[in-house]
């Protein structure tokens, strides 16, 4: 016998007993509907079954995607990222089919790329798909939306353009998310200057009032924020939307970018008063100016390298908008955003008229920021019109949890019979002064004072040391109007001797 009948025959028997199979298959399901005709099933178990199987037909098409080719679905999953996103991604590990919460792939140490230079890491990527196309016979998906957790940026300036051009895209009605993760800003030396922490992000198109819209629920240097940026591209407009409750600044902003300068307008609301300023942006420079005559601003920002200057003139404020323990600045500093070593700003501060302390007025408050050190060198002070209060060598000192501010204090005298009708100063302690120089510590915490090395038209004095010995030593270093009083008496009777 040849082999060709050989496996003709042996061809033949395969086949048959194939047949037998499903005609067996066949027989065992006509014979199990029989039954369950023929017998009394009960209204549950009949509703079981009923629901059952179309159970597990959903399941098993939600389970198609399973047997894709993984490599063709990575591929077809970057394109379409980039064609809608013009976001360029890089799988470095294989993607696994998930089906709960909702069908969609997951990848592990996902590559995001600008310019072929890679500024992110996504340790987690879920690619949400629509499940309308499992039965493509070109097995492709449609990519809803991406969800990027546990993700780090490292970034420059240039790179900031990467979220800029989210703003760019298309209409649609899909979300890209960010959780939990970190954007490092670097310099040209990479060197790291700020960490902003991403708690959440989000992009997406607001088809109501047809703007896309970039939203930040992040934090830096401690202090937590919120930031909202909707770009209008038909009227060439972009709205965006600061605060922070923790400093209790709000900033709402409107910007014309059809123009080479870009030019805006900003509502601020900052110390418990709102006011607004126009502002323009150059290519390596920021400048505002306010529109309130009575409470006015102007500064500039530079670039490269960053660099702040600012002056802001006040009618009137009260010290608790700037020594209060919840004051805005003293906010600022124990967030420690003002101490960060890329930080260099010159902040001029007046202020006509404190509110709170009839004696106090025209108030000139410099604080200068520089490498870490925040220092109110050159603020001065008068009482009434009677002394200048001067600050030099005064910085602030924040560890520990505790802020101190240290630093010589000189008082000279304008019109000293004046202050000493003031106080009430006995005739016979009232000595010919020009001049006092003090050294001091102010604890921001117990709000205490601490006193030393003074010295009287450039001379010191022993009775006075010992004063301030006792002082020192004593509870009771918080001022109140009463003690305020009695230690400038005590200080001049101990003077006299």
């Amino acid at each position: 016998m040849s082999k060709d009948n050989l496996s003709i025959k042996k061809l033949k028997k395969q086949f048959l007993s194939l047949n037998d199979s499903i005609e067996s298959f066949f027989d065992k399901l006509k014979f199990f509907i029989n039954n369950i005709k023929k017998s009394k099933l009960s209204h549950y178990n009949r509703f079981f079954l009923v629901t059952a199987i179309p159970f597990f037909l959903i399941v098993i098409y939600f389970l198609i995607p399973t047997f894709f080719d993984k490599d063709i679905i990575q591929l077809d999953i970057k394109n379409q990222i980039i064609k809608k996103y013009n976001i360029d991604i890089k799988f470095n590990e294989k993607i696994k089919y998930r089906l709960l919460p909702k069908p969609h792939f997951l990848a592990k140490n996902l590559s995001i790329f600008r310019d072929q230079k890679e500024i992110a890491i996504s340790k987690n990527f879920q690619i949400n798909i629509a499940s309308s196309k499992f039965f493509s016979l070109n097995k492709k998906v449609e990519i809803r939306d991406l969800i990027f957790k546990n993700i780090d940026f490292k970034i420059d300036f240039k790179d900031f353009a990467f979220f800029l051009k989210l703003l760019e895209t298309e209409p649609n009605e899909n979300n890209i998310i960010m959780k939990n993760g970190n954007i490092f800003f670097k310099n040209k030396n990479e060197d790291i200057l700020f960490i902003n922490k991403i708690k959440k992000s989000k992009f997406h198109y607001d088809a109501n009032n047809l703007v896309n819209i970039l939203s930040f629920n992040n934090e830096i240097f401690n202090v937590p924020f919120k930031f909202i940026i909707k770009k209008d591209k038909f009227n060439k407009k972009i709205f965006t939307k600061f605060n922070s409750k923790k400093i209790r600044l709000n900033v709402e902003n409107e910007i014309n970018y059809d123009k080479k300068n870009k030019d805006g307008l900003v509502d601020i609301l900052f110390l418990n008063k709102s006011t607004s300023f126009r502002y323009e942006i150059k290519k390596n420079s920021f400048n505002f100016n306010s529109e309130d005559n009575v409470n006015n601003y102007k500064g500039m920002i530079d670039f490269k390298p960053f660099y702040f200057s600012a002056n802001l003139n006040y009618e009137g404020l009260s010290t608790k908008n700037l020594f209060n323990e919840s004051s805005i600045i003293i906010d600022l500093i124990k967030s420690k955003f003002l101490s960060n070593k890329n930080i260099n700003a010159i902040i001029d501060v007046k202020v006509k008229d404190i509110t709170d302390v009839n004696e106090l007025n025209n108030l000139f408050l410099k604080i200068g920021v520089e490498e870490g050190n925040i220092g109110f060198s050159n603020s001065s002070m008068m009482w009434k019109e009677n002394l200048k209060i001067s600050l030099t060598e005064s910085f602030l000192n924040n560890e520990n949890e505790e802020i101190t501010l240290i630093g010589k204090a000189i008082l000279n005298f304008k019109n000293l019979n004046n202050f000493y009708k003031s106080f009430q100063i006995q005739k016979v302690y009232r000595k010919d002064i020009k001049e006092i120089q003090i050294d001091f510590i102010y604890n921001f915490n117990d709000k205490k004072f601490t006193f030393d090395n003074v010295k009287i038209d450039k001379s010191q004095n022993s009775n006075l040391e010992k004063y301030l010995n006792q002082f020192n030593s004593s509870e009771n270093r918080v001022f109140n109007k009463v003690r305020f009083k009695n230690f400038v008496s005590n200080f001049f009777a101990a003077y006299s001797g």
